[in-house]
């Protein structure tokens, strides 16, 4: 059954709460109600720049509820957030699994500069490490996913045009890669994200396929996507 969701992606930053003669330190980001949860990236910067253009990879964080019914979207790089392209309006390809769950979350489809997403949950992507952080209820469970793709990052066996001569439409190269896991709102909980398939390289597909053969550096800009159980640091006051 779905439980509710709160998130937040904001610096890692103190405030003060004062009651009294009492004074507590809570991270801002963290509600004492509820389980926060944090997210972090580890990225391979010398995989990125092997590619032909040698930027970042886009990338886009969510949760599940257990049946698939629930959707939230954490984090999503900017360039796919804003739907600023060189060149084109959109790029269907560039994270294709996770435009498919957007339709259950919100119905939105495929961000654009006309239609962006709120900028609580956009940013650049980093060169090496990122943290994102939600909270949710207490004892719930959830699945999490990220994709990730670097743009231009050609092979023998993606390469930037098909045998008949159709090119990449979107420079896109080795396709989008899916890392998943469960969240587990305990204390004491953590875990790390498993590669569980990949998407298309020249057709938006929404589904995720398994074969992962034929990846060379894709596979790799990924180090590590931890996720734990963060203890709460203080107690709320009324």
């Amino acid at each position: 059954m779905y439980r509710g969701l709160h998130y937040l992606f904001i610096p890692f930053i103190f405030v003060m709460v004062a009651c009294g003669s009492k004074t507590t330190e809570i991270p801002a980001w963290q509600n004492p109600d509820q389980a926060n949860i944090q997210f972090e990236l580890q990225l391979n910067k010398e995989m990125y720049r092997l590619s032909n253009f040698g930027e970042p990879p886009q990338m886009a964080l969510w949760i599940e509820s257990m049946d698939g019914s629930q959707v939230k979207t954490l984090w999503v790089s900017s360039r796919l957030a804003r739907g600023v392209w060189v060149g084109k309006v959109v790029c269907p390809t560039a994270l294709p699994h996770w435009i498919s769950r957007r339709d259950i979350e919100s119905n939105g489809g495929i961000p654009s500069f006309l239609r962006p997403l709120p900028d609580g949950i956009t940013g650049a992507t980093p060169k090496e490490n990122l943290k994102v952080y939600a909270t949710v209820d207490p004892d719930s469970e959830w699945r999490y996913y990220l994709e990730l793709n670097v743009s231009g990052d050609y092979n023998e066996t993606f390469k930037a045009s098909k045998s008949n001569g159709t090119p990449d439409p979107d420079g896109n190269g080795q396709p989008s890669l899916i890392y998943s896991g469960i969240v587990r709102a305990v204390s004491g909980w953590s875990d790390t994200a498993q590669l569980v398939g990949r998407t298309e390289q020249m057709v938006a597909i929404p589904d995720i396929l398994p074969d992962i053969q034929g990846y060379t550096t894709a596979d790799k800009v990924l180090k590590e996507l931890k996720v734990t159980f963060i203890e709460p640091t203080g107690e709320k006051h009324e």
